[in-house]
């Protein structure tokens, strides 16, 4: 996992990002009404991602800002400033790690949409009781688990949990981890044939998505790993 190739594959992204966010905000621009002043446009589906821009007021906190998805919430966003080609970025209960703070009005972020926020259930009308009929329970993955497919910034990646240790592959460069969880982490290496590094992850309270970082080695510069669980 080359600088050379994260370089550029950054490059690539910020192209896409500057030039997906000004069409976005060119064609939302003149026909944001009223009722759709101070919200996020173009909110992404759970589990997927998209260009987000905001309407409204200059300076706006980021988490308010993305609140106003609705029912489905921003797990995380990034931002490419176009004059500096640094990126910025907020993620969901993570206050440590956030430099994306503050929004302005047409300012876009590539968003990735968390889990769908559940409708309240309708209490019902109190029924005779009844002895129920014993059926079996079905088979759920326990949330806690690395075990699955994970839909990652590197490409799918599927892991496989006994006790405490976690072995795995995922797509770019057929890369490989190991790795021992620690509450509700998973630390450990990654390798590409000749290269390898460390990572570090950090498993979401649903259990259905992750944040992290990797490095070349064992002194590199960290870089964001995330992921959301597909199976």
């Amino acid at each position: 996992m080359h600088g050379r190739q994260m370089r550029f594959a950054l490059f690539l992204l910020g192209c896409a990002l500057v030039l997906g966010v000004a069409a976005l905000a060119w064609a939302l621009g003149p026909g944001v009404s009223e009722a759709q002043q101070d919200t996020m446009q173009n909110c992404p589906q759970a589990g997927r991602w998209s260009i987000a821009v905001w309407g409204g007021p200059d300076g706006t906190e980021t988490g308010q800002a993305l609140a106003t998805c609705g029912a489905v919430p921003v797990a995380a966003a990034y931002y490419l400033d176009p004059q500096t080609q640094g990126w910025s970025y907020w993620f969901a209960g993570r206050p440590e790690l956030i430099t994306l703070t503050t929004l302005d009005n047409m300012q876009g972020v590539i968003a990735l949409g968390g889990a769908a926020v559940p409708t309240p259930a309708v209490t019902p009308t109190p029924m005779p009781t009844l002895t129920p009929t014993a059926s079996p329970t079905p088979t759920a993955i326990p949330v806690g688990t690395w075990t699955g497919v994970w839909e990652t910034t590197y490409g799918n990646m599927e892991l496989s949990q006994s006790d405490g240790s976690v072995t795995g592959t995922y797509e770019v460069d057929q890369g490989s981890i190991e790795g021992t969880v620690q509450g509700n982490k998973l630390i450990g290496t990654w390798s590409e044939g000749k290269d390898a590094g460390e990572f570090e992850f950090t498993l979401s309270p649903d259990g259905n998505s992750f944040i992290g970082r990797w490095r070349d080695d064992s002194s590199g510069d960290w870089t964001e790993w995330t992921g959301t669980r597909v199976a």
